[in-house]
């Protein structure tokens, strides 16, 4: 489970109703601790707008069809005990900073995106041995995106 950021909420996200079919134009749920960034593809995220305090599994979308976020980046916290909702937030608010401009290829302060993050809960911490925070971007407009945001520079 991760636990969402009141900042993700503020860019009105819902976990989709859509179970996983093999239609690329509809998002299907996948398990937050199965998603991974570095086989080349980007992770994008059809949401809307009431996604629960912690999540299981995101609504996941092939970046080609309109969707209203996208994982930009994983950091990967070196802490041994679970420091906490607020202490992760602080951590993801600067790793998800520097990441954001090396993904967008323009600084998050003259960008039109905004950035967010998910981070590891207490269980998933202890469980799962989980240490990823999810950097996350959407329009701040909340407009749809369309294609990945790597190198965009919007």
């Amino acid at each position: 489970m991760r636990v969402l950021i009141v900042a993700l909420a503020a860019v009105a996200l819902v976990l989709s109703a859509c179970s996983g079919d093999d239609d690329d134009t509809k998002p299907h749920n996948q398990k937050v601790l199965d998603i991974e960034l570095n086989t080349g593809q980007p992770v994008c995220m059809e949401v809307t707008e009431n996604l629960p305090a912690e999540v299981s599994k995101l609504p996941i979308i092939d970046c080609a069809q309109p969707h209203s976020h996208e994982i930009y980046a994983t950091v990967t916290s070196t802490e041994s005990v679970y420091p906490g909702v607020d202490a992760l937030g602080n951590f993801a608010l600067t790793k998800c900073l520097s990441a954001f401009e090396a993904f967008v290829g323009i600084s998050a302060f003259d960008s039109d995106l905004s950035y967010t993050w998910l981070v590891p809960s207490l269980k998933s911490w202890n469980d799962e041995k989980d240490r990823e925070v999810l950097c996350v971007l959407a329009r701040r407009d909340r407009s749809s995106l369309v294609g990945t945001m790597k190198d965009a520079k919007t």
